[in-house]
C-alpha cells in the first residue's frame, strides 16, 4: 500500500473534523505504547504535532499575532517612517484562516501585495506570502501548489524589477526567489513526512484488526472444536451408560452378577467420560493444575486418543452385549496425532450410531486400512435401518438440509427425531479437514455403513 496525503482537505469547509479524528489516532497511539523507547526528538515531535492539531486555530492566531507585531515596526524599525499598519494587517490576519481555506487566503494575501506593489513600497510584512506558500504545499492538492508557486513566483520578479530589495536585480531576483523556493520545499517535506507517519498509523491499525480478526476467528474455531470433541464424547459415552443400564435392568431378575458387572461397567465408562471432559476442557483452565495426593505435579493435558485406542473403544462398546471387531489391513505406519485422532472420533461416532439407531444389529465391523499415506475407516452394522436413509456419499451440507432423519447418522429412532444430522455432521467435517469425503448409508445387503478415507495422514519424520 502507497503512502497517501490525508491532508489534501477536500471538505476544506469543515477541517476541524479531520483534525480531530487525526489528534484522537495520534493520542491514542502515543497513550497505548508508554513502553516504546522513543527518543527525545521524536517525543518533542508527536507532542508539538498534538499540541498543534488540538490547538490549530490558537496557533493560527498567536502567529498572525506575532507577525503583526514584529512587522509593524514597533519592535524593529525605529523610525519616524513606519509601515501602513492597515496594509500589514490585511497581509498577515488572513494567515488566521490558513489551515481553512489554504489557496484562498494565499490568493487573498497576494492580491494585497499587489495592491501594496502598485501603491507602495516593500515591508517585512510580505513575509506572510511565504508563510500562505507553506500552507498551500502542505495542505492543498498539488495543481494548487503549482499555481500558488507561479502566481509567488510572478510577484518576485515584479518586485525585482520595481523594488529591487538588495540593489542589484540578479541577486534581489535570487534572494527572493530562494526565500520562496525555501518556503515551498519546507512544506512538501513536513507533508511528505506527515504523509509517512499518517501511512504508518494506517498500517498498525489495520495489522492491529487482522489481529483481533484472526483471535475472534481461533477462538471461534476452538469453541466448534470443543463443541465437536464434546460431542462425540459425550454421545459416546451417555449411550454406552443407557445400554449397559437397561442390559443391567433387564438381567436383574435372571442374572443378578451379570447386572452387577454391567453397573460396573456403567461406572467405568462414566468416570471414562469424565477423564475426556477433563482432559479437553483443560485447555480452557486458566489456573495452574494441583498437584496430585502425593504432592506431584499432575500434567496439565492428557494425550488425545488416536489409533492405539481403538481397541480399547471397542472393548467399552463391546460390554453392552454387541460384539465389535476391528480389522486391520495394509502395512502400518506412523500416524499423526491430528489424523489418529480423526480417525479415533469417526469411529466412535459410528459406533454410538449404530447403538443409537441400528434395529437389533448382532455385530459391527471396523475395518482399518493402511494406504501410505493414507487411511481408510469403514464401519459396518448387520441391523436394519429404521428411518429413511440418505444417499451415499453424505456431506454436511446434505445431511442438515433435508431434515427427514439419517439412518443410523443421527434422527431419532421412529422417526421422531429432529433431524438435526450433528453426528453426521460432525463426521463429515472431521474428514473434510484431511482431504476425504464421508459415505454414510445403508448396506445393500442390509445393516448400515459408514465409510472415509483420510489423506496425508502419515507423521512427519523427525531426524
Amino acid at each position: 500500500m502507497a503512502p497517501r496525503s490525508r491532508h489534501l482537505y477536500p471538505e476544506w469547509l469543515q477541517p476541524g473534523i479531520a483534525r480531530e479524528r487525526a489528534t484522537r489516532r495520534t493520542e491514542s497511539r502515543t497513550a497505548g505504547a508508554p513502553d516504546r523507547q522513543l527518543d527525545g526528538a521524536w517525543r518533542v515531535w508527536e507532542r508539538l504535532r498534538a499540541f498543534d492539531r488540538r490547538f490549530a486555530t490558537y496557533v493560527d492566531i498567536a502567529l498572525a499575532a506575532g507577525l503583526f507585531v514584529l512587522c509593524s515596526g514597533w519592535v524593529i524599525e525605529q523610525t519616524a517612517s513606519r509601515p501602513n499598519l492597515w496594509f500589514v494587517a490585511a497581509l498577515v490576519f488572513p494567515l488566521v484562516f490558513r489551515r481553512r481555506a489554504p489557496m484562498t487566503v494565499f490568493l487573498a494575501i497576494a492580491t494585497v501585495a499587489f495592491v501594496q506593489w502598485m501603491v507602495t513600497g516593500p515591508g517585512l510584512a510580505d513575509a506572510a506570502l511565504l508563510v500562505a506558500l507553506y500552507t498551500v504545499a502542505l495542505e492543498s492538492d498539488w495543481v494548487l501548489v503549482v499555481a500558488a508557486s507561479a502566481i509567488l513566483e510572478t510577484g518576485v520578479v515584479m518586485a525585482t524589477v520595481r523594488w529591487t530589495p538588495t540593489g542589484n536585480d540578479l541577486k534581489s531576483f535570487v534572494f527572493l526567489t530562494g526565500l520562496a523556493f525555501t518556503a515551498l520545499l519546507a512544506g512538501v517535506v513536513v507533508r511528505a513526512l506527515r504523509s509517512q507517519l499518517d501511512w504508518l498509523a494506517e498500517r498498525a491499525e489495520r495489522l492491529e484488526l487482522e489481529r483481533d480478526q484472526q483471535s475472534s476467528l481461533a477462538a471461534a474455531a476452538e469453541r466448534a472444536r470443543i463443541a465437536r470433541e464434546m460431542h462425540d464424547v459425550v454421545s459416546h459415552n451417555i449411550q454406552v451408560m443407557v445400554t449397559l443400564a437397561d442390559a443391567a435392568a433387564r438381567a436383574q431378575a435372571q442374572d443378578p452378577s451379570r447386572a452387577a458387572e454391567a453397573m460396573q461397567e456403567v461406572s467405568s465408562t462414566g468416570r471414562q467420560a469424565l477423564t475426556d471432559m477433563r482432559r479437553m476442557l483443560g485447555v480452557l483452565r486458566e489456573a495452574p493444575v494441583p498437584a496430585g495426593p502425593n504432592g506431584a505435579e499432575r500434567p496439565p493435558l492428557s494425550p488425545q486418543p488416536g489409533l492405539r485406542e481403538l481397541d480399547a473403544l471397542v472393548d467399552r462398546v463391546g460390554g453392552t452385549g454387541l460384539s465389535v471387531s476391528v480389522e486391520w489391513s495394509g502395512p502400518p505406519f506412523e500416524v499423526s496425532g491430528a489424523a489418529g485422532l480423526t480417525a479415533y472420533r469417526i469411529v466412535q461416532e459410528a459406533l454410538t450410531n449404530a447403538l443409537k439407531h441400528a434395529d437389533e444389529p448382532d455385530s459391527v465391523v471396523v475395518r482399518v486400512a493402511f494406504q501410505d499415506p493414507d487411511i481408510s475407516v469403514r464401519v459396518t452394522d448387520d441391523g436394519r435401518t429404521k428411518v429413511a436413509a440418505p444417499v451415499l456419499g453424505s456431506r454436511p451440507g446434505d445431511v442438515n438440509g433435508n431434515g427427514n432423519g439419517n439412518g443410523n447418522g443421527n434422527g431419532k429412532a421412529g422417526g421422531g427425531g429432529s433431524g438435526g444430522g450433528h453426528g453426521l455432521a460432525g463426521m463429515a467435517e472431521r474428514a473434510a479437514a484431511f482431504g476425504g469425503t464421508l459415505d454414510a448409508g445403508p448396506r445393500p445387503d442390509g445393516g448400515w455403513e459408514v465409510s472415509t478415507t483420510l489423506r496425508d495422514c502419515k507423521a512427519p519424520t523427525t531426524l
